[in-house]
């Protein structure tokens, strides 16, 4: 069965709602689910270009979906979305059976239905045990009712419907939700709150003692590499809306991959991370290695001189070393074969800058994105080496349950897909903004230097906050 509708012509926005609705009213007597149960059913319209985070900030529903890759050069995203709504959704709060879970989303997919994605990510380490992740999951993957995208190339709006739902009581329901869509092309965006109060987990106190729990007696460090984190929740005297925070953020934050994850009214998991943890095309993966980390100058003299300091530092260099290292090995069991950067280039973000390792590869028969996503995740980026010890002492040091923080976020299509690192991001629980952001710890590392360096990685968040 074909399970995509498309068309080549371009739709007016004011058009789009009735020529759909049209469509989706005849389809219980056009489409009988018996048969291919598992199958989604997808409609796609080439419409005028808009501002998708216009459109996701103006529709008022509880469940949105916003995922925009790094972009080219320039900053501007080659493929942005923002969806509302549910047609699947695959979930769960025990241990993640990976297998299974891309089974799943592999069983719905058809190669004529390319665009059809599940957008959503995976907790860092097991089951989360904190109420303010219950929403999320030990992982989360949902296909948007409704999705407006840009491929680059043109704008879309398409409709999606899982097979077994289809009949004249969801039908019913399906064709309200549709006119209450806004595609209103301009909007006016809630100003930032200010922040009323500020809590650190750990404080400086605390951040000193998990930072001594690092070493050994004789003051050497325990492992080779430790990634700390820290969590900074913000008060506001006001609910937080996630579509206006991501926006305000996004405008902060070029050339790095945008997304936000709304559950209901005011939850939701946002972030801006610079980190690719892959991206597969057919049997073709990309990677990188994200580690070493310096701020930026407030002239082009102080930034040269501080780029200077980063390319020649041992603690930046010994830092990315283990994470080139830990990718190269894990390539070496995926690939066929592998090439890599020959020596670390220089990321230049707004905050900061990175060393950065670029990976390319052909990955062996058989290899798909389960196994990928569990020989690549935790990096050392993100966790440190050698593996199993830094998993159980962060578990044991840090204050707090990482939930999605630093783990895959992303989506999966039709021999196709791309996660981000969730580094950079922040959990919105109604009026409080948990931070999240993390060191590396390495022989060198010092409490201080720590200290500043995840400071300087929330800046960009706190400056939103900080906007006039």
């Amino acid at each position: 069965m074909i399970t995509l509708f498309c068309t080549d012509q371009i739709y007016a926005l004011d058009q789009i709602k009735d020529v759909l609705a049209s469509h989706i009213r005849h389809l219980p007597d056009k489409v009988s689910p018996i048969g291919v149960p598992l199958k989604i059913l997808r409609y796609e319209f080439p419409c005028e270009p808009i501002d998708i985070l216009t459109w996701l900030y103006n529709q008022r529903v509880t469940r949105k979906i916003y995922w925009s890759d790094r972009g080219d050069r320039s900053g501007a995203p080659t493929f942005e979305i923002g969806g509302i709504g549910v047609a699947d959704v695959l979930e769960g709060n025990g241990p993640v059976d990976h297998t299974e879970v891309f089974a799943h989303m592999e069983d719905r997919f058809s190669a004529d239905n390319p665009n059809l994605r599940y957008y959503g990510g995976i907790n860092f380490q097991g089951a989360a045990a904190d109420f303010n992740w219950q929403s999320f999951g030990s992982y989360r993957f949902v296909v948007p009712r409704f999705e407006l995208l840009n491929n680059g190339e043109q704008t879309l709006f398409a409709f999606n419907i899982a097979l077994k739902d289809i009949n004249p009581e969801n039908i019913g329901a399906i064709v309200k939700d549709l006119d209450a869509i806004d595609f209103s092309p301009t909007t006016t965006y809630r100003r930032p709150p200010k922040v009323s109060v500020r809590h650190d987990y750990p404080d400086r106190q605390g951040w000193e003692a998990a930072f001594a729990k690092a070493k050994n007696s004789d003051g050497k460090f325990r492992y080779e590499k430790i990634v700390l984190a820290r969590r900074s929740v913000f008060d506001f005297d006001v609910h937080i809306d996630p579509a206006a925070l991501i926006k305000h953020l996004k405008d902060k934050t070029p050339q790095c991959f945008h997304f936000c994850f709304q559950t209901d009214t005011s939850t939701a998991f946002l972030g801006a991370s610079p980190e690719r943890l892959y991206k597969r095309t057919g049997n073709k993966i990309e990677t990188e290695a994200v580690a070493g980390t310096s701020p930026r100058g407030a002239s082009r003299e102080e930034d040269a001189a501080l780029e200077r300091e980063l390319l020649s530092c041992s603690k930046n260099a010994l830092e990315h070393r283990y994470v080139v290292d830990a990718i190269r090995e894990a390539l070496g069991e995926l690939c066929a074969d592998a090439r890599a950067d020959a020596k670390a280039r220089l990321v230049k973000l707004e905050g900061g800058q990175h060393l950065v390792t670029r990976f390319q590869g052909t990955l062996r028969d058989k290899v798909s994105d389960d196994r990928i996503i569990t020989r690549l995740h935790p990096t050392p980026a993100v966790a440190g080496c050698p593996q199993k010890e830094v998993l159980r002492a962060i578990g044991e040091i840090e204050p707090f349950d990482r939930g999605w923080y630093a783990a895959p976020v992303g989506y999966v299509g039709y021999d196709h897909s791309e996660f981000s690192v969730a580094i950079r991001s922040a959990l919105v629980n109604h009026d409080k903004l948990s931070l999240y952001a993390g060191a590396g710890i390495v022989e060198g590392s010092t409490a201080e230097g720590e200290w500043r360096e995840i400071e300087a990685k929330i800046g960009n968040f706190i400056e939103v906050f900080n906007k006039k």
